[in-house]
Order: structure tokens, then C-alpha cells, then sequence
């Protein structure tokens, strides 16, 4: 009986061994040299690789380790604008503000000048504020409007706290509940309490209230969830944004107490606005999604670290339809050494890769890389396979064991970070 549990124990450790071969064999003969990550660099045969890896695919998710990443944004803006010049994309979905960049932008008289102060207001500031994002957000977003192919913003986020929302959101709810002539605009506390309620979840002082407010505010939201459901149709845009009110409240209720609680109720709610965005908003345009590479990522039980088993990230919950796993291509960002940090923050040096780790797969000569997994696993389909990668799942910057061939279809490596410099 020893025997046999040892020649199992044996032919497991060889086949592990074999994949971790195979993976990073495959990874060092077919890694792709991206000659540039500079926006304004425009002949792009280098990112003819990523164009052939993504195909047909109409979605196509841009991770980043972290969100201070300025070579991390240069290469996504340059990325955008081959997407948006050469493959027809003309969507851009970025993690944020899913009521300013939409009712919003859609109201949006679009001369420069108004693009310019409108995503600069109503797109979080560790991007509009990074000077790596400056040609994206201020030349190339504004400039499209030139063309006859302008680039489309849109948004996916549940926090609605930003400019727009912060002075429209609540008294456009009102005038929708107003005309659906719901039963509890007529409660004599409807303008004093509930409308103020939601208003103060358009506030940035929302993020700082107690439990017992959470708790309040969400026993007032599904009330007037079970009305708004009862006369408005199954994707309508404003089921949307009481959902995305909802869940945002749980999320802020849980992160300190539970952290993937809170974690899980935001990424299901910006899967429910993403899936509207796809099929219902742009049901015919190809779109490009802005986020963290912790949102985009795939397969969430394969991470190798229990408590992962308990999230649930957008990018695994969108696939989990079997259209939208074919209709998508997710890439996520990684990066050998260097610095990082957020606008507002203090730079850190970034870990060094681990022992097996896919950053020192590449050559240690070249500055930026891609290789694309989807042939790996059409060859491998049953590895399961271990590998460490620092694409911020668990701590930033941070190593980490995951089944990266599976949970991002391909890889953006970047082989020295450093952080975003304020735009003042």
C-alpha cells in the first residue's frame, strides 16, 4: 500500500513538474517584444500579436496592478487607440461613475472644451489627474469628436459619487419615481428622508457613515426597490442604478467586517451594468473595459489561497455566461521591478518576482512583452498548473500563486514600473 501512495506521490510531482516546464516554456518561445508603450508612437505592427489574440472578440478587459501605474496607462491609451483605429473598437467602459458616464455623457454637449472638464470631473482622479493618462482623457477621447469615429465613454461603476451624480443623480431619481407615480413619493417623509437619503449616497462623506446608517439606508432602498421593480421592465437602465445604490451600500457596510463580502457586492453589481452595456446599451459595438487587473480576473476559485475562494470578481462573473466567455478577451498588466503608488500616495518599491515566477520568464532584456494564452490552453487544456505572478489579487505588487493561464487570457508584462505624476 506504501508502494502505490509513493509511486502516486511520484508520477504527481513529475507531472506538475512537466507543466510547470511546459507553461514556462511556453511562455519564453512565444512572449511577443512590444516596441513601445507610448501613446503617440502610432505605427502599430508590434501590436499586431495582441490584435491576432484578440480576434473576433467584441469585449476586450485592460487590467492594472494597481491604480498608480503610469506605464501600466501609457501602454492601455496606445492599446485604445489601435483597438479604436485598427479593430473597430469605439467604447471605452472605464471603472467608474455608471450614472455621470452614461445619462451623463449622453447629455453632454461634446465640443473639447466640455469633454475635457466633464471626464475630468467624473472619472476618478488617480487617473485624470495621472500625467500618463494626460493623451488619453485630453488629446484622444476629445479629438475623436473630430473624426467621423469618435471614441464613446461609458461607465460600470456602482460608486456614483462623482461630479455629475454628486449634483444630478438624486433629483433625476426623484422625477423617475415622480412620473412612475411609485406609492412612496406620496409618504410625507418621502422629500425629507428618503430623497435625502439617497442623496447623501452621491457624497463623498457617504464612505464614512456607521453600520446603523448603512443598515437604515438599505432597509429604505429595497422598499423602494420592490415598487421600482413592480413597474419598470427587467433592463431598465434605473432597475440599474437601484441596484448599483444597493450594492454600494453593502459594500461600504461589510469592508471592514467582511472584507470579499463588500468586495463581491460591488463586482456583481458592475457585472449587472457591464451585461446591460453589452447587450442592451451597445448591443453592436465592440468595447473596451478600463479596470483593475483584481476586477478583470477570471476563474476566481483557482487562485491558490483559500480566502480567494470566497471572491467573486466581475470578470468571473461576466464569463461565467458562456457568451460572453466567447465574446471577451482579458489582459491582464504585470511588471518585473521598479516603484508604484497612486496620485496622493507615497511610492513603494515593488516586490521582487518569486522563485516559478512569469517575470523572469522574460527576457531581461526586453522592456515590454505580451503572450497570448489562449494556444497554451487549447494545448494543455486539462493543466492545472501553479505559477506566481504579481497582478495584485492579494496585496499590491505582491507575488502570487494562481492559475494565470487560465485566469487571464493573455499578459502585458512591463519590465520597469514606476508611479503617476500629478497633473496640476
Amino acid at each position: 500500500m506504501l508502494k502505490i501512495v509513493l509511486v502516486n506521490l511520484l508520477i504527481s510531482s513529475s507531472l506538475f513538474l512537466n507543466a510547470q516546464q511546459d507553461i514556462k516554456a511556453y511562455v519564453q518561445q512565444h512572449a511577443v517584444t512590444i516596441a513601445s508603450i507610448e501613446p503617440d508612437s502610432s505605427n502599430y505592427a508590434d501590436l499586431d500579436a495582441i490584435g491576432t489574440a484578440i480576434g473576433d472578440s467584441r469585449i476586450v478587459m485592460l487590467g492594472e496592478q494597481d491604480h498608480g501605474d503610469a506605464p501600466a496607462f501609457l501602454a492601455k491609451t496606445r492599446l485604445i487607440k489601435y483597438l479604436h483605429e485598427k479593430k473597430g473598437f469605439n467604447v471605452v467602459a472605464f471603472e467608474s461613475d455608471f450614472f455621470a458616464l452614461n445619462y451623463g455623457w449622453d447629455r453632454l454637449n461634446k465640443s473639447e472644451m466640455a469633454i475635457d472638464t466633464f471626464l475630468r470631473k467624473n472619472i476618478f482622479n488617480i487617473w485624470t489627474k495621472c500625467d500618463a493618462c494626460r493623451d488619453l482623457f485630453y488629446k484622444t477621447i476629445p479629438g475623436s469628436y473630430k473624426t467621423a469615429n469618435p471614441i464613446i465613454v461609458s461607465g460600470f461603476d456602482c460608486q456614483m459619487y462623482l461630479r455629475y451624480s454628486s449634483a444630478m443623480l438624486a433629483k433625476t431619481f426623484d422625477s423617475v419615481l415622480q412620473k412612475l407615480q411609485l406609492p412612496i413619493t406620496r409618504k410625507p417623509d418621502y422629500l425629507s428622508h428618503t430623497l435625502a437619503l439617497v442623496d447623501s449616497m452621491t457624497h463623498l462623506s457617504f464612505l464614512q457613515k456607521s453600520n446603523v446608517f448603512y443598515d437604515s439606508l438599505l432597509v429604505e432602498l429595497n422598499n423602494i426597490k420592490i415598487e421600482l421593480d413592480a413597474s419598470t421592465a427587467t433592463n431598465d437602465y434605473w432597475r440599474l442604478i437601484m441596484d448599483s445604490f444597493i450594492n454600494t451600500v453593502i459594500e461600504m457596510r461589510y469592508m471592514n467586517t467582511d472584507h470579499f463580502k463588500g468586495f463581491n457586492a460591488r463586482d456583481r453589481q458592475m457585472t449587472s451594468n457591464l451585461n446591460w452595456l453589452s447587450t442592451i446599451k451597445f448591443p453592436n459595438e465592440k468595447i473596451i473595459v478600463w479596470a483593475h487587473n483584481y476586477h478583470i480576473s477570471k476563474y476566481a476559485g483557482h487562485y491558490d489561497d483559500r480566502l480567494l475562494n470566497y471572491a467573486m470578481p466581475m470578470g468571473t462573473a461576466f464569463t461565467n455566461d458562456s457568451a460572453q466567455m466567447k465574446n471577451t478577451y482579458v489582459i491582464g498588466f504585470t511588471s518585473y521591478e521598479g516603484t508604484a503608488g497612486r496620485i496622493g500616495s507615497i511610492p513603494f518599491n515593488v516586490e521582487k518576482p518569486g522563485s516559478n515566477s512569469i517575470e523572469n520568464w522574460f527576457d531581461a532584456n526586453t522592456a515590454f512583452a505580451f503572450v497570448d494564452f489562449k494556444p497554451y490552453k487549447l494545448l494543455y487544456p486539462d493543466n492545472k498548473s501553479n505559477f506566481k505572478m504579481k497582478a495584485s489579487v492579494k496585496g499590491i505588487h505582491k507575488n502570487h500563486n494562481g492559475q494565470w493561464a487560465k485566469i487571464f487570457d493573455g499578459v502585458f508584462y512591463i519590465r520597469s514600473m514606476y508611479p503617476c505624476r500629478e497633473i496640476h
